[in-house]
């Protein structure tokens, strides 16, 4: 078992857990390597201040490993900030960058891109997914819900409250409603932001997109972890595109 660290330093280090020994440096990038994250196998992605994402596979060379350059997803001015795999079988790759929005690939289709999700109005600082959603986390101090169907990803909610940039974000099933066999998966949402707060959201997967119900208490309820006075999350009007459709949800 393997642990990936990037760094400022433009390079990937490659961790063997059993023995905490350092097996490969790959010289990755060209600027700050700001996120890595594993898919299926051997695949590894990077994405960096340089602006570009790739994928690299890891091979067995004698008694260490080599890591070696298989595709660059991405090419742009602006810094990718955050890459996440989808949960539903690793078949997307999403990347988050500082122009407030976020690309995805197939993996399953050589990484062919599927298209971009408009919802934020700054840089996306985090990405994490569950089931079928996707959340990504905002300088702009919003969560954007997303909720994939094939390619089709459409904004379900928009998650108000903190007082800063969200920096990270991470997510499990409710475990209590699984264990009451509910048939909604249900699932705990935790943000930490600048703002000096970790919260926690609990987020059905079947949430009403529909515009004229903006009652989200039904869909997503906030629990305070901090002392301050915090807007529980709302249902906003936000942008979406996929590869087949871009409209408004």
């Amino acid at each position: 078992t393997y642990l990936y660290s990037a760094s400022w330093d433009r390079t990937i280090k490659v961790w063997r857990i059993s023995d905490s020994r350092c097996l490969e440096s790959i010289h990755a990038h060209d600027d700050a390597v700001n996120s890595v994250v594993c898919g299926d196998g051997d695949v590894m992605f990077s994405g960096s201040a340089d602006g570009t994402v790739k994928v690299w596979r890891r091979e067995p060379r004698g008694k260490g490993l080599k890591h070696a350059p298989v595709k660059t997803l991405l090419k742009q001015e602006c810094a990718v900030t955050a890459l996440a795999m989808d949960a539903a079988g690793g078949s997307m790759v999403y990347c988050g960058a500082s122009d407030g929005l976020v690309n995805f690939w197939e993996s399953d289709k050589n990484y062919a891109h599927g298209g971009v999700l408009k919802g934020h109005k700054s840089a996306v600082l985090c990405l994490t997914a569950a089931g079928t959603l996707v959340f990504s986390g905002s300088a702009d101090k919003t969560i954007c819900v997303w909720k994939r169907e094939g390619l089709i990803h459409t904004c379900m909610s928009v998650l108000t409250g903190h007082d800063g940039p969200v920096k990270c974000l991470a997510v499990e099933e409710d475990r209590k409603a699984a264990a009451k066999g509910d048939r909604e998966r249900l699932w705990s949402l935790y943000s930490g932001s600048l703002d000096k707060s970790v919260k926690i959201w609990s987020v059905s997967e079947s949430m009403n997109n529909d515009n004229n119900n903006n009652n989200s208490n039904d869909q997503v309820r906030h629990h305070r972890m901090a002392s301050d006075a915090d807007s529980l999350p709302s249902v906003s009007d936000s942008s979406f595109s996929s590869g087949r459709t871009n409209g408004r949800n």
